[in-house]
């Protein structure tokens, strides 16, 4: 059955003070909103000079943090009131800097922080995203996730008042041309020993049913039985090693690459519209290729567009050379578009795009559902305009889950 978890995609800036890395990849948080404007009243933002005397400030007497306005030094529980004054009396002038005493010490505050990105506190937690910082203006750890309020709520109810959960997307600073392992869904490929197809999208994470090995599709065409498959760069470098194609169903245009590790590959996607964008999501699921079901390709050439209707679900095609979608595994969706009678002015894959996942997603964008793989383009007439135009292929989820005894990796 498929579900999908409503998630909140919406970005926010992490507090300067007191901010946690998560790990690699580094944690990318994008703006959502500014803060009002100052009023004539609010005292100025300190200068660079003046942060620099408030970070040595707070550096030199243990201070938990320094609010990101530079209005609030905040001191731990337990500071004495002749450390407190001692602070006062070198705050920097014009800055309206206060000292205020934390509910918190700073074990107490570490620990606390440690709890939350060990995301032990919900057992879907290790799920999703996570950052923390502390915020000296509210005295409250605040924690950026993109886990829903289900997954959340554990971790208010153990910290009452001491945790300001706020919605958050947490991108990896990686691309689909810098990838690495465990490597994800619509990576840029290169392989070394074909003669063709030299360029192609990694498809999506998938398990062996018989021996939970797991596995990389790409399409069939794309490279022949044990070529060394690699992530490819910009300029069409050779990145770090992705796998060697160990199974090729020319029948379904499908192929596995196999890594030598125990996890190589991920549930995850890329989904930038521009080479250089880490967005991403997760794979949740699969979706059969019904008609009229507008989906979406992330390709390594033509990058991650949506808005195609699929216009039949039981196709088949052999391209010049033999590779093959047969027995109406495949489907074709369309260029989608506004300009009537056509509707064909959305975008298209392109050569390189082959293997690309094609997916739906729910209206908060947050997981994905695979409803098949890329596998090329055909002219097909039809229409309001029963005009021949340009038409994409994909091969069902359903044949390659049941031909190649495989399941996709879900999160």
């Amino acid at each position: 059955m498929r579900t999908r978890n409503s998630l909140i995609r919406l970005a926010l800036t992490a507090a300067a003070t007191g901010v946690l890395a998560v790990g690699a990849p580094a944690v990318a948080l994008a703006a959502a909103a500014q803060s009002p404007a100052a009023s004539a009243d609010t005292p100025a933002e300190p200068g660079q000079s003046q942060w620099k005397q408030l970070t040595r400030i707070a550096d030199t007497h243990s201070a938990l943090g320094v609010s990101d306005s530079g209005t609030v030094l905040r001191l731990a529980a337990g500071t004495s009131a002749a450390e407190t004054a001692k602070v006062r009396s070198l705050l920097p002038a014009d800055t309206g800097t206060t000292v205020r005493i934390s509910r918190f010490s700073e074990n107490t505050l570490n620990g606390i922080q440690k709890t939350v990105m060990a995301r032990a506190w919900n057992r879907d937690a290790d799920k999703y995203g996570v950052a923390t910082s502390y915020d000296a203006r509210t005295d409250k750890v605040t924690v950026l996730t993109d886990a829903p309020a289900s997954v959340t709520d554990s971790l208010r109810s153990s910290y009452p008042g001491a945790v300001a959960v706020q919605p958050a997307r947490l991108e990896p600073q990686q691309s689909r041309f810098a990838d690495a392992q465990p490597f994800w869904a619509g990576a840029a490929l290169i392989g070394t020993e074909s003669a063709r197809a030299f360029k192609c999208t990694a498809g999506f994470a998938v398990r062996q049913r018989a021996t939970g090995h797991l596995y990389m599709t790409t399409a069939g065409h794309c490279y022949s039985n044990l070529t060394h498959v690699y992530s490819r760069g910009q300029n069409n470098g050779f990145g770090n090693w992705v796998g060697q194609v160990t199974r090729r169903d020319r029948d379904i245009d499908t192929e596995l690459m196999s890594g030598n590790t125990a996890k190589p590959y991920d549930s995850f996607m890329f989904t930038g519209g521009l080479a250089g964008s880490g967005a991403s999501m997760f794979v949740h699921g699969t979706e059969a290729p019904d008609n009229g079901t507008k989906v979406c390709v992330s390709g390594s050439v033509s990058f991650n567009h949506c808005g195609h209707p699929i216009s039949n679900s039981r196709f088949s095609i052999c391209y010049t050379g033999g590779d093959c979608i047969k027995n109406g595994k495949g489907f074709v969706y369309d260029r989608g578009g506004t300009n009537w009678p056509r509707y064909d002015n959305g975008e298209l894959t392109q050569g390189g795009d082959s293997g690309a996942p094609i997916y739906t997603t729910d209206d908060t964008e947050s997981g994905a559902w695979i409803v098949g793989g890329h596998s090329g383009v055909t002219w097909l007439a039809g229409g309001p305009c029963h005009c021949t135009t340009e038409h994409m292929v994909g091969v069902n989820i359903e044949a390659i889950r049941q031909d190649l005894g495989v399941e996709v990796l879900i999160r």
